[in-house]
């Protein structure tokens, strides 16, 4: 597994951090309905982790934003909301460094409850 830790071959995951660092569209399929990639809102490029809502667990959604408001500071930075397609999708802006790419996903995935795809993340 490499540094990154997430599902999938190195390639893949390479590729996605290289276009995250270099500013171009990234997209990195977890598994069937969860997804990370860059989406811009408003004039802040972000990173986005989007579950489809067929891929929702019941619940997931009132989860996500008790943790979100219940621990503040931890998942500081992080928004969630369902998109127009009513698919969960937690933003954070991008961060500046690449070192703090790996613990930004880290806490997006965590927030979730999805720390089974983090795959050991640096934290």
């Amino acid at each position: 597994m490499s540094a990154m830790g997430l599902p999938g071959n190195d390639l893949n995951r390479q590729a996605f951090l290289d276009s995250l660092e270099s500013g171009d569209a990234a997209l990195l399929q977890l598994c069937p309905g969860i997804k990370l990639c860059t989406l811009q809102v408003g004039a802040r490029q972000g990173l986005s982790l989007q579950i489809a809502g067929e891929a929702l667990q019941a619940g997931q959604l009132q989860r996500v934003l008790e943790r979100r408001f219940e621990q503040a500071i931890a998942f500081e930075g992080c928004f969630a909301y369902l998109d127009g397609k009513r698919a969960l999708v937690i933003w954070h802006a991008l961060p500046a460094q690449r070192t703090a790419l790996e613990p930004t996903l880290s806490r997006m995935l965590s927030l979730a409850n999805l720390e089974a795809l983090d795959g050991g993340m640096a934290r």
